[in-house]
């Protein structure tokens, strides 16, 4: 299942352009919608009328990406799979982060995996 997509940008104004990041009742991920209003003060939550014609409320900023936030979430999930096919530093230097985990720590990982099946 996929994670929601941290907030890159913390605050989001009516009218701005959104992408779902998680499924949604009756909004499949990866919806587009708009923005239609903002409510709270310090827990703040969208109204979203997504392109599928449905209005859904009290969204939480997690659950909402603007659409170059999703580009590049999709960007990490096109190459995280061949991150891990390929050997070497330079696949995971092309990867940042998966599923919130930075790169370097998926490279001391997988140096961590092939010195233990060295020694078996």
């Amino acid at each position: 299942m996929p994670t929601a997509v941290a907030a890159a940008t913390p605050d989001l104004r009516a009218g701005s352009e959104v992408v779902s990041t998680v499924e949604l009742k009756g909004v499949p991920l990866g919806t587009s919608g708009k923005v239609i209003h903002v409510q709270g003060l310090s827990w703040i939550r969208y109204w979203v009328r997504f392109d599928n014609g449905l209005r859904v409320g009290t969204l939480h900023r997690t659950k909402l990406a603007t659409p170059a936030e999703w580009e590049r979430r999709h960007d990490v999930v096109e190459v995280a799979p061949a991150a891990t096919a390929a050997s070497g530093a330079t696949a995971v230097a092309a990867v940042e982060s998966v599923g919130g985990v930075p790169g370097h720590l998926l490279e001391r990982s997988r140096k961590a995996r092939e010195r233990l099946a060295a020694k078996a």
